[in-house]
């Protein structure tokens, strides 16, 4: 039996001994005498909690069974009440990921995402090395306007395939096709952590801070705190990727601007169903970069994000103007909505309980950590953690809903600002580079062929050691000089 039979087979019985196991502990967490510190209410809440975090982790059933499984047990066990259970559904975060899906659904399907990629690559194809270093910002700058890593991992897919055929580049030989296809996916996740709406499980991690910290931090005040670290990170993918894999294609740009204006030719002109998709994505990010202003732009009234985004999805869905037609061309993942939606609550329920706190201050006391610690050693230890356990999860929202509520909890428990421990967990939740399993852009990446297991992992983890160091030395006095002059709202040291 080969090594990856052995994983496989280890993995089938973990899930098959996940679901009793989440049972048991459900019942003695909930049956036992409730703990020093720990009221009832509590206790049952983090019994759920628990329960819900060994399926997340075991898999034995989808995750949003899992999120279904917890909203039904935490009314019946006490964890919650059934209203502040069920209302989790209709909160903000949730309109703002399903409209978010639905303006990335209307980029789509006009096409005018994938034409403004050929039109970057066109600017930055001089030469092999350039081509590489264009489409890390061609996935940057999609970043903005496609709010979801998958479809615009599909979108370049093509493109990087269009450069791999000009090049005439061998499947698994060539190190030009390592470092063009393993770049893309990488790319599109470090960028997709500099823009707080470019992914769901930054949003969902945008909302905890804010119900549990009572922080909301702006759109432009995320984007202000990750773009020094970011683009200094997509230069050194550039060049570690050129290192570790050096080209070795000869020069052949001019074929490949022939190939990529025969594609622009075949969409034709800009469609006016593009312009109109590009207009409103353009007003909704206009909307949710001045957030900050808006009681100064709109006399009085201010615009939430969710409320921008739900602006944006009906006029994509408006007749004779929107690109979207009917509810089918929506192509919204209601099995991430209810996951968010059980993880929520099974996260408010544990820090409303108390339970939250209690479990941190067992773990707090466990590790040697405690109140008057330094605050930058506090923050070097969680964030390193968060970092590095993208190796253990092929889910960022299920890291999501385990990490930030917890790290919320623990700085409370510590009396550190939760801003100085939970925002730069939730930077660095879309860091997934280091194997195909992390995430769906990697998956569809590591199909291609080009590159193996092996070669992504040496890469990943090289450019994850890297940005932790340029979190711990730049990042840390960034985030604090943002603070001083009222760009970082809750980071106070």
């Amino acid at each position: 039996m080969t090594t990856n039979e052995n994983k496989q087979e280890l993995g089938r019985y973990i899930a098959w001994a996940g679901f009793p196991l989440a049972l048991l502990v459900l019942l003695v967490l909930c049956l036992m005498p409730t703990p020093s510190g720990l009221t009832i209410w509590g206790q049952r809440a983090l019994a759920v909690f628990i329960f819900a975090l060994i399926l997340w982790l075991t898999t034995p059933v989808p995750a949003w069974l899992t999120s279904l499984l917890a909203i039904a047990i935490l009314p019946i066990v006490g964890g919650y009440s059934v209203t502040s259970t069920f209302q989790q559904l209709g909160q903000d975060v949730i309109w703002l990921m399903v409209c978010a899906f639905i303006l990335s659904s209307g980029m789509e399907k006009t096409g005018i995402g994938k034409r403004l990629a050929y039109g970057l690559l066109l600017v930055f194809g001089g030469s092999p090395s350039l081509i590489l270093l264009g489409l890390l910002f061609i996935n940057l700058a999609l970043a903005f306007v496609i709010p979801s890593t998958t479809a615009r991992a599909s979108i370049l897919l093509p493109i990087a395939l269009l450069v791999a055929e000009a090049f005439n580049l061998k499947r698994g030989e060539s190190n030009y096709g390592k470092v063009l296809m393993m770049q893309q996916p990488m790319a599109n996740n470090l960028s997709t952590s500099m823009i707080l709406t470019a992914t769901a499980p930054q949003i969902l991690a945008w909302s905890f801070i804010k119900s549990m910290a009572g922080v909301e931090i702006p759109w432009l005040s995320w984007l202000a705190a990750q773009m020094p670290i970011i683009l200094a990170m997509l230069i050194i993918l550039w060049i570690v990727g050129l290192k570790m894999f050096p080209p070795e294609v000869p020069y052949k740009a001019a074929e490949l601007r022939s190939k990529v204006r025969e594609e622009l030719k075949t969409m034709g002109p800009l469609s006016l169903q593009e312009k109109i998709t590009l207009v409103i994505f353009l007003m909704v990010i206009l909307l949710w970069a001045t957030d900050q202003w808006h009681t100064q732009m709109f006399a009085g009234l201010s615009i939430p994000y969710a409320l921008a985004a739900v602006i944006g999805a009906a006029l994509m869905f408006l007749p004779k103007i929107g690109p979207l037609k009917s509810w089918s061309d929506a192509k919204i993942p209601w099995d991430l909505m209810i996951f968010s939606a059980g993880a929520y609550a099974v996260g408010l329920a544990l820090n409303d309980s108390g339970g939250g706190q209690w479990l941190v201050g067992s773990i707090v006391s466990w590790m040697g950590l405690s109140k008057g610690m330094n605050p930058y050693i506090v923050y070097a230890l969680l964030l390193g953690l968060m970092l590095y356990s993208h190796i253990f999860f092929s889910s960022k929202t299920t890291r999501t809903a385990i990490f930030i509520p917890l790290y919320i909890a623990l700085a409370k428990s510590l009396e550190i600002s939760p801003v100085v421990i939970a925002l730069p967990a939730a930077f660095v939740i879309s860091w997934d580079v280091t194997f195909p399993y992390n995430c769906k852009p990697n998956l569809i990446y590591f199909g291609t062929g080009y590159f193996d297991m092996k070669d992504m992992i040496k890469y990943g983890l090289t450019i994850c050691t890297i940005g932790y160091i340029l979190y711990l030395v730049i990042g840390w006095p960034w985030f604090n000089f943002l603070a001083s002059i009222g760009m970082l709202p809750g980071w106070k040291i």
